[in-house]
């Protein structure tokens, strides 16, 4: 499990380091490493983070076929943003209670908040909204200690990367480029 693991954080780093590079050569890293996230999510009981990993299969085809030269930022009003999150945390009340009654799901509140909010980052992601980072910086924040919690430690780990390129990304402190 320990090298499955180690592929899926290697290949989403590649992912999101080429991502910000804006190569399209970064859907194919997305794909395998989210079906091999999905793999491990899943043996790990983490089943809203499954979900969302099966998602993020889905982007990456969706970004390699679709996605096109334009990768200019612009931002979103504040307004549009305090929709998204009340919307979110309703949203992953509901996921909380579902996972909690109908499945054996660990940790069914920090998993239905970072799925939730995940898929919402990526939409505010996909169109290009600079504010995403901000969301991505709470939502990896979360991982680090949801995945560390369930022994995924290498996953942990990613997300530590993650969260310090959100926060080069928001501030654009030139870590990588």
């Amino acid at each position: 499990m320990r090298i499955i693991e180690g592929f899926a954080v290697v290949f989403n780093l590649l992912y999101t380091l080429l991502y910000i590079r804006e190569s399209a050569l970064c859907w194919p890293f997305a794909f395998v490493g989210s079906i091999l996230f999905v793999f491990l999510c899943f043996k790990k009981k983490l089943l809203a983070e499954t979900a969302l990993q099966v998602f993020y299969v889905l982007f990456a085809v969706y970004g390699y076929v679709s996605m096109g030269a334009s990768w200019e930022e612009h931002s979103w009003l504040l307004s549009t943003h305090l929709g998204l999150i009340f919307s979110g945390a309703i949203l992953c009340l509901i996921s909380w209670q579902l996972l909690k009654r109908l499945t054996q799901a660990e940790l069914p509140l920090l998993d239905s908040f970072t799925t939730i909010f995940s898929l919402i980052a990526t939409w505010v992601m996909v169109n290009f909204v600079h504010e995403n980072w901000l969301y991505w910086i709470i939502i990896d924040f979360v991982s680090i200690y949801l995945y560390a919690k369930r022994g995924m430690y290498f996953g942990a780990l990613l997300f530590v990367i993650y969260l310090l390129l959100a926060i080069n990304g928001y501030w654009n402190l030139g870590w990588v480029s």
